[in-house]
């Protein structure tokens, strides 16, 4: 199999007739890499097929009957919590005795303290009741590039979770506080954050590495309710020894760094409680992204959710990397690679290699593509009926679509 060095070689024996020279080597990195991306997305890979998990989070009620609320104020106590230590997240649903209403976590401001989205509409009381919601919102394994589904096992058998559109599901007025088992989810996004800043907090970035000195990196997110970024740099004598920024973001939205780096960048915010993003070991501005996803009923235990997917694949960075497609996409790689170029120079050859690059493609979508997306037996809804195909009737299959496993309404 070639390593990134080797492709680099042979996209340049191609694309510039053997001319000598580094001065094409940045450019065929660069066309190289966004072909490789190019290349994943162009069909559901096998090489790329993946199987991870994430494990849910229970309701929390510790100090339960030694609730601090004052009418019409937004600040609580709860004596005996732990919330920091607890990794209890911002955004979580909560109920406070001598309220009716379902409150939002705005901050957590303390091991016992924390802030609601509303004000709290009860009478004053040093000894209320509360509970905070199991968590909705999961991220998924890094990189996810295509879901498959989302399944566990908690009810004795596999059960497949439906993706609900989340306009479709919010439209139909669910009521988002239901607990219970998992059967459905919702609410797609992708970022580069792992957990936000429980409240506003500086920035303090740290290196595996001893080796990454001086190294920026730039945070960029909301300071005071406004758009802002700072730029951090690594302890100048101990990579490994932790820098912090000035400014105190209330919500990060993106860190990326300046420079390769020997480790991987880890950032952290009140005071090292909360880890928001980590930056890879090698390219320059190469974040981690995850897809986050909603899981309904909310999760009232702890228990594993298993996730199969197709993921992106990671850039090349050091001479001797190696795709992870594997050694028959390399013929792909360089054609889709040396079109480009070759179009980047008005050159009519661009056609001739396109065209190579789409009979390659064609030829390893006949063994290498997944068309029936891990499942051996595929129905539309309609067609799921007793014994057909084996298929009970409350498992219904699509493929990568709106209907999957036990159906929930």
């Amino acid at each position: 199999m070639l390593n990134f060095s080797d492709l680099v070689a042979e996209v340049k024996s191609r694309a510039t007739r053997d001319q000598g020279g580094t001065e094409f080597d940045t450019s065929i990195k660069t066309t190289l890499n966004n072909s490789l991306f190019r290349l994943a997305r162009e069909a559901n890979w096998t090489p790329l097929r993946r199987v991870g998990s994430f494990e849910t989070e229970g309701n929390y009620t510790t100090g339960t009957g030694a609730v601090t609320a004052t009418e019409d104020s937004k600040s609580i106590t709860i004596t005996g919590a732990t919330l920091i230590t607890n990794n209890i997240q911002i955004n979580r649903k909560m109920t406070i005795g001598g309220s009716n209403r379902v409150f939002n976590i705005a901050t957590i401001t303390g091991e016992t303290t924390l802030t609601t989205d509303i004000a709290y509409d009860g009478d004053d009381s040093t000894t209320q009741t509360y509970k905070i919601y199991g968590r909705d919102e999961y991220n998924l394994p890094a990189q996810v590039g295509k879901v498959g589904f989302l399944w566990h096992e908690y009810f004795g058998s596999p059960c497949i979770l439906s993706y609900n559109p989340s306009y479709d599901f919010l439209g139909v007025g669910t009521n988002l506080t239901n607990e219970g088992t998992p059967t459905d989810y919702y609410a797609w996004t992708e970022d580069m954050v792992l957990e936000q800043p429980v409240q506003a907090s500086a920035v303090a970035i740290a290196s595996s590495s001893t080796a990454d000195t001086s190294k920026d990196v730039t945070v960029y997110g909301i300071v005071s309710g406004y758009p802002d970024q700072e730029t951090i740099a690594t302890n100048s004598s101990n990579g490994t020894t932790s820098a912090s920024g000035s400014k105190q973001f209330t919500r990060i939205d993106r860190v990326t760094k300046d420079a390769t780096t020997a480790g991987r960048i880890t950032c952290t915010t009140n005071t090292a409680a909360v880890t928001v993003a980590v930056l890879p070991v090698g390219d320059g501005t190469a974040g981690i992204t995850y897809k986050k996803v909603r899981l309904w009923p909310i999760p009232d235990i702890i228990m594993p959710i298993s996730v199969w997917y197709y993921k992106m694949p990671w850039r090349m960075v050091n001479d001797d990397d190696v795709h992870e497609l594997g050694q028959e996409f390399d013929e792909a790689l360089i054609l889709l690679a040396t079109a480009k170029l070759r179009y980047q120079q008005s050159q009519k050859e661009g056609d001739r290699f396109l065209a190579l690059a789409t009979d390659e493609i064609k030829s390893l979508r006949k063994v290498n593509a997944d068309k029936l997306d891990f499942l051996n037996t595929l129905k539309r809804p309609e067609d799921s009926g007793r014994y057909r195909g084996g298929v009970h009737p409350l498992v219904n299959y699509s493929q990568l679509g709106g209907y999957y496993g036990q159906r929930s309404f």
